[in-house]
C-alpha cells in the first residue's frame, strides 16, 4: 500500500524537491558570495598600489581603507555566526577566548 501511495504522490513530490534544490543552490552561492573576503582584499592593495603612485590623497587612503576593514570584519562576523549556527546555537561552551585585538 506504501509504495502505491508513494507512486501516486509523485506528480507532487517532484516539483517540491525540485524547488528545495534549487533553493539550497541559491542559499550557497549567497553564503559563498557574503563568505568571500578574497576581493576586499585586492581592492585592499589596489588602494596601496594607488597611494603609492599618487592616484588618490592620503586622505581618500584613509576613508577607502576604512570601508575595506569594515568589509573584512562584516565578513568575520558573519563566518563566525554561521560556525556558532553550525555549533547549535549561542551557548558558551566555556572555551578559551584569544582577544588580537582585530576588528574594534
Amino acid at each position: 500500500m506504501f509504495l502505491l501511495d508513494d507512486i501516486l504522490m509523485i506528480p507532487l513530490k517532484l516539483p517540491i524537491a525540485g524547488f528545495n534544490w534549487i533553493m539550497k543552490q541559491i542559499q550557497t552561492m549567497a553564503n559563498e558570495e557574503l563568505l568571500n573576503d578574497q576581493p576586499w582584499k585586492e581592492r585592499l592593495i589596489e588602494l596601496q598600489m594607488m597611494l603609492e603612485v599618487g592616484d588618490i590623497s592620503e586622505e581618500e587612503y584613509v576613508v577607502q581603507e576604512a570601508q575595506v576593514f569594515q568589509a573584512l570584519r562584516d565578513i568575520r562576523a558573519r563566518r563566525e555566526e554561521m560556525a556558532r549556527q553550525a555549533r547549535g546555537g549561542d551557548d558558551d561552551d566555556g572555551g578559551v577566548g584569544i582577544y588580537t585585538g582585530y576588528g574594534q
